[in-house]
């Protein structure tokens, strides 16, 4: 626990510094992606957008072949049922949707804000607090008092995920229609 402790402190330290030093740097106008607020002809940032590159890229399997089971889980389709060749067609069909969806959308910020707001929160704050008032409710007896009580506020956290998503989505679809 005390390496998980101190790592995921030690990244959380970086990234902020980083993000302080960018808009330290840019102020209000801050892109996004603080690598184009500089310009290109600095060698520096245009490595650092190689490599940036070169990350998206490389983790994209990582997390298609996550999307690609999860459709298969959806769907009910137990391991064994999953043939090379049922596997070759829903990946060819799951990259084209991606591939047209791609197309379509010009302005990612309406899609990660809406993901945020509605997947985020419930990552967040909702699936958590289910899956421990399952996991306290499946202990029976065995549970104790403390861990009933917790489930109250575990539930409470997950109430206020869902008004926090609620307003997000809000603000998210306000934004679009303005």
């Amino acid at each position: 626990n005390a390496v998980v402790t101190s790592s995921f402190g030690i990244s959380i330290a970086i990234f902020i510094g980083i993000a302080a030093l960018g808009f330290l740097t840019f102020g209000s106008a801050s892109d996004g992606l603080i690598l184009n607020n500089y310009s290109n002809k600095d060698s520096l940032m245009s490595w650092s957008r190689i490599a940036v590159a070169i990350s998206i890229v490389f983790s994209y399997p990582l997390v298609f072949v996550g999307t690609r089971d999860g459709i298969f889980d959806l769907a009910n389709v137990s391991v064994e049922k999953r043939s090379n060749s049922l596997v070759n067609n829903v990946t060819l069909l799951t990259l084209a949707a991606i591939t047209l969806a791609a197309l379509k959308v010009k302005d990612l910020s309406f899609v990660l804000s809406f993901a945020g707001a509605t997947v985020g929160t419930a990552l967040i704050y909702v699936f958590p607090a289910l899956m421990y008032r399952k996991v306290i409710k499946s202990l029976g007896d065995n549970a104790t008092r403390a861990q009933r009580g917790e489930v109250y506020f575990a539930l409470l956290a997950a109430l206020l995920g869902i008004v926090m998503g609620a307003i997000g989505t809000s603000m998210t679809l306000k934004g679009v229609a303005s």
